[in-house]
């Protein structure tokens, strides 16, 4: 009642986003990645949540940018 209002929808994603990371399952964590910017910015529009709450998505979202950017298999392959 008087903790910290999560984003359940999110928590879930970011668990699946670190598993399949971690997994190296890089297709599955891109989805996971653009599913949490979905929610993250339906939340946003809808207004359910405080700016303190969202500030907290936000961030985290921030940190995982640049890692999702250049994330492909590509990055794997050292030679043909």
């Amino acid at each position: 009642m008087f903790g910290k209002k999560k984003i359940q929808a999110l928590d879930v994603l970011f668990e699946s986003l670190e598993m399949n990371s971690s997994n190296n399952y890089k297709d599955a964590a891109k989805e996971n990645y653009q599913d949490i910017c979905r929610v993250f910015d339906e939340a946003r529009r809808y207004g359910k949540y405080s700016e303190k709450t969202l500030r907290l998505y936000e961030n985290k979202i921030e940190e995982w940018k640049p890692k999702m950017e250049n994330y492909h298999h590509q990055n794997n392959v050292k030679s043909f």
